[in-house]
């Protein structure tokens, strides 16, 4: 009986391991065979990958749909398509809110399963008492395993949204938190933001005073390097001492690179590093200027460096995008100027690019450790290895199918349904011709061909 897809001729890249070339067999939306090349069976479809590199599907740990735009299913619809086209068939987006779970999870999951091109999940945000107090039903009920630890909201959670039964987000929050976590599962993920905000409030206090400059240079003064490397310490030490799982968000500094070096053992079990790619591609410098306002801060060249050795010495193992989308008059609403210029930016897409480009291109990054940071180590730490983030038997039929020589220059039609991108005019070598969802053809040769609605819920257990 034939199979439903072979994607023939590729050279096929297994996370951690390296290039081999074989013959891809799908049926019913899982990987069914890795063939010596031309001995595969007969299949209802196929894919010439000739010249072509077949990565694992991309997973984006961390968006933030539905955070300046009115509309999360519009996010969802034009986000998703984005994307596709950078090679994307999993996101995770962290959702924060002042209200029970048990209420907004079902609406949520219900909106993605409606406009979703890819494959879903949820990192959910700790805000109050009682979200930990309903921390189990959230697992049992809706699969939701990760959670997002909000340090840059420390003791402003009360004013910020209005509850009556905020968390503080300090050292002994974190650690009761890390403990309880460790005491229910060791699959339960606690995604923390490193900042230290008594530094950080204290140094933009003292600056604002002195007068302020509207560049990325000034406000990467606002929360220097090691305001978030002395809360990574932290963070790591608390979580080796209870045996715990944590996850460091959007990690921006060279200095938290020079930790990770010298304590290893803090990180040597129970930690997820990850970066994003504004940090990897972008300088305090860029010309994007403060479109690429970002907490924390986009750094200098020198720190880029730093954490793209970390991501060749193994300290780094996830990449995600950060992405936020909005458009300039969002961005712009409250004022032009470094303290009134909003946090984040959209940039859905960009990962494979930006690491084959200026990873494996520019720097001689190996590919399997990029099909490593950029899906199979986000699906391990999010619990949705091997499922997803692996090109083994049994695993979903995930791929991203790459020209490692198409050079794209970033445009207009690669920014979603945002008016600007941060990468506006940049040029990166390696994207997918091919984007593969569970055997699916959903993005080919730059256009996306799959539709809204077809991406799944995925439902994690402990």
């Amino acid at each position: 009986m034939a199979i439903d897809l072979l994607i023939k001729n590729g050279q096929v890249v297994i996370p951690q391991v390296g290039v081999q070339q074989a013959d891809t067999g799908v049926a019913d939306g899982k990987i069914v065979g890795l063939y010596t090349p031309g001995a595969g069976p007969e299949a209802k479809a196929s894919i010439d990958a000739t010249g072509l590199h077949i990565f694992p599907g991309t997973v984006d740990p961390h968006w933030h749909l539905g955070i300046y735009n009115d509309s999360m299913a519009a996010d969802f619809e034009a986000e998703t398509r984005a994307a596709a086209i950078g090679g994307i068939t999993t996101i995770v987006n962290c959702y924060r809110g002042k209200e029970s779970y048990l209420e907004s999870a079902p609406v949520l999951i219900e909106t993605g399963e409606n406009h979703s091109l890819v494959d879903f999940t949820y990192t959910m945000g700790l805000l109050t008492q009682q979200h930990l107090a309903e921390l189990k039903s959230y697992i049992e009920q809706f699969g939701i395993t990760s959670y997002k630890f909000y340090r840059n909201y420390q003791d402003d959670i009360g004013r910020i949204f209005g509850v009556s039964d905020p968390l503080t987000l300090d050292s002994a929050d974190m650690f009761l938190i890390l403990k309880q976590f460790a005491a229910i599962s060791d699959k339960l993920l606690l995604c923390i933001h490193c900042e230290d905000m008594d530094l950080q409030r204290r140094i933009a206090k003292d600056l604002k005073a002195g007068g302020s400059e509207n560049t990325l240079s000034y406000f990467s003064k606002t929360s220097p390097d090691f305001a978030e490397t002395v809360s990574l310490m932290s963070a790591l030490y608390l979580n080796d001492v209870v045996k715990g799982n944590m996850y460091a968000v959007h990690i921006s500094a060279g200095s938290s690179i020079d930790l990770l070096e010298k304590l290893p053992h803090l990180a040597s079990r129970g930690v997820t590093i990850e970066t994003c790619t504004h940090y990897l591609a972008l300088t305090e410098d860029s010309p994007c200027g403060l479109l690429a306002k970002v907490n924390p801060p986009i750094h200098t060249a020198a720190d880029a460096e730093k954490l793209w050795e970390g991501i060749r010495k193994g300290l780094v193992q996830a990449i995600g995008s950060d992405n936020c989308p909005s458009n300039r008059a969002k961005k712009y609403g409250k004022g032009e100027g470094v303290w009134e210029t909003l946090p984040g930016f959209p940039g859905a897409g960009m990962i494979l690019p930006i690491l084959i480009s200026e990873g494996y291109h520019r720097r001689g990054i190996p590919l399997g450790t990029i099909a490593h940071v950029t899906s199979a180590g986000v699906a391990k730490a999010f619990n949705l290895f091997p499922q997803k983030g692996a090109i083994q038997v049994g695993a979903d039929a995930d791929f991203a199918i790459v020209d490692l020589n198409w050079e794209r220059e970033v445009k207009p039609e690669l920014f979603g349904a945002n008016d600007y991108s941060v990468y506006d005019g940049m040029k990166f070598k390696g994207w997918p011709v091919y984007t593969v969802s569970r055997g699916e053809i959903i993005m080919e040769k730059g256009q996306v061909v799959g539709s809204p609605g077809r991406g799944r819920y995925l439902r994690r257990s402990i």
